[in-house]
């Protein structure tokens, strides 16, 4: 296998396809509602973050303090606002050269999850067209913790019966690196984000420019 590579783990909003816009709209009314105005800057620190913890800096920024029950009113609101947002989402949307990636993969016989933080998850790796290529899903329903906790990553290695340590982790998120990086997992930064490189063994930056056999070869660097 390229490298000693021996699977893949996938996060699916920003490597897959790319629904941060959508999250962007529906916090930010949120945010509206509370009396602030959520910023571009501002919804940048949200990326990697769970949908509590992003209610949380949320509240935090506009000096609001309310109950567990509230709480949860706000995020059932917000998440029916987005599930409004996606309803138009597919094959269209995933991010172009993924599929072919894949298709890489399979090639290789490198089998590969889902390891996404979303409870939403399966929902938008249905619509673009992509839930067929993906046996083992793990996401925000089937854990405790959010990421930089690797639960998320660990639990979808276990599933696939792979070594965690040839496992390669693919995230455009400095809080899902870090949760690669802690569970032991090859961290691999995806996208253009000048952040990632601090936090990931390597970066590449769309799956256009993306190969396996670089892939591999990068890897192969690392030891």
């Amino acid at each position: 296998m390229p490298g000693g590579l021996e699977a893949c783990i996938f996060d699916l909003d920003g490597v897959l396809t790319d629904t941060a816009d959508l999250h962007f709209k529906s916090w930010r009314r949120l945010g509206r509602e509370l009396g602030y105005e959520l910023s571009p800057e501002k919804n940048r620190e949200l990326k990697g973050v769970s949908r509590a913890g992003s209610l949380d800096l949320i509240l935090k920024w506009a000096g609001r303090e309310l109950d567990a029950g509230k709480k949860q009113q706000l995020m059932d609101r917000k998440n029916q606002w987005y599930l409004s947002e996606i309803e138009n989402l597919g094959e269209k949307d995933q991010l172009p050269g993924a599929a072919s990636f894949l298709d890489q993969l399979d090639r290789n016989n490198i089998p590969y999850g889902l390891g996404s933080g979303s409870k939403n998850a399966r929902t938008i790796v249905k619509k673009i067209g992509l839930a067929h290529r993906f046996k083992w899903v793990v996401d925000g329903t089937d854990v405790q913790k959010s990421k930089p906790d690797p639960e998320v990553f660990v639990k979808a290695a276990n599933l696939m019966g792979c070594k965690i340590c040839n496992t390669a982790v693919f995230e455009d998120s400095v809080a899902g690196l870090i949760a690669a990086r802690k569970g032991g997992f090859i961290a691999v930064g995806f996208g253009t984000d000048s952040n990632l490189s601090d936090h990931a063994d390597f970066v590449v930056e769309n799956w256009e420019k993306t190969s396996l056999d670089e892939i591999g070869a990068l890897i192969a660097e690392l030891n």
